[in-house]
């Protein structure tokens, strides 16, 4: 074999390998959807598309919320909240990222945006990970969005909304363990100062989806209804009360 062909096939092998072993520490990390998520994808409201799952309103749709996933997490952990909030009246839409992290396609609200035909007002938001990434598209395209939610997120260094006209709503936990408390409050000056807060008392991050229990997290005192209840509720009182 030609020196030149052993480079070649060495080169092969060496790509080859480090797929392997990105395809296998992302299947290690990830966090897949537990049993209830997972039995609510048969509900005739949910729908699945190539990219995405479309969660619709089973009476009039409100307003459209493009739910970015947390770090690592199936978007199919986000079902049941979707749900709930589709009893309101929010058509819910969770994006399959690369990898599941947000930040590897940030812009997918522009496909999503593009082949659902609404006029209703269109909301992005995310859990952890996914709300930062949700938030850096936000940051260059509030002429399409009403708002943001963000549940246990805060925005990146470089993303300033603190004189944005969005309307955004920043929902924590008090037994969360996982977010870096001391970045949340320090990039608090980075979004509006009329940014509604709200802290469920008594959850933690892992219950903000269907996901089980994240490593370092806290242990919650409420349940994971509960506090979805809660999620839902604030989302609910922030975009009936937002300027549309």
């Amino acid at each position: 074999m030609s020196k030149g062909k052993k480079i070649g096939l060495g080169l092969i092998i060496l790509v080859i390998g480090l797929s392997m072993g990105i395809i296998l520490f992302v299947h290690e990390r990830t966090y897949t959807a537990m049993e209830e998520a997972v039995v609510s994808l048969d509900d005739y409201r949910v729908r699945q598309e190539d990219d995405w799952i479309v969660i619709q309103p089973e009476e009039e749709v409100k307003a459209n919320l493009v739910l970015y996933p947390g770090g690592f997490v199936e978007s199919e952990a986000y079902v049941p909240l979707a749900l709930s909030l589709s009893e309101e009246g929010i058509r819910v839409i969770l994006p399959h990222m690369p990898f599941h992290l947000a930040i590897l396609d940030s812009d997918k609200f522009d496909s999503i945006y593009q082949a659902i035909d609404s006029d209703l007002p269109w909301w992005i938001g995310g859990h952890s990970l996914g709300g930062t990434s949700a938030l850096l598209y936000a940051s260059e395209n509030e002429k399409v969005i009403e708002g943001a939610v963000l549940l246990a997120s805060y925005p990146s260094e470089n993303t300033d909304l603190s004189q944005s006209p969005l309307t955004v709503l920043s929902i924590d936990a008090t037994h969360d363990t996982i977010i870096n408390e001391t970045q949340y409050e320090e990039t608090q000056s980075l979004l509006p100062d009329d940014t509604s807060y709200v802290s469920i008392e008594g959850g933690n991050h892992s219950q903000f989806g269907y996901y089980g229990f994240q490593d370092g997290d806290g242990r919650s005192e409420i349940t994971r209804e509960e506090q979805h209840q809660q999620v839902v509720e604030a989302i609910l009182t922030v975009l009936e009360t937002s300027p549309q």
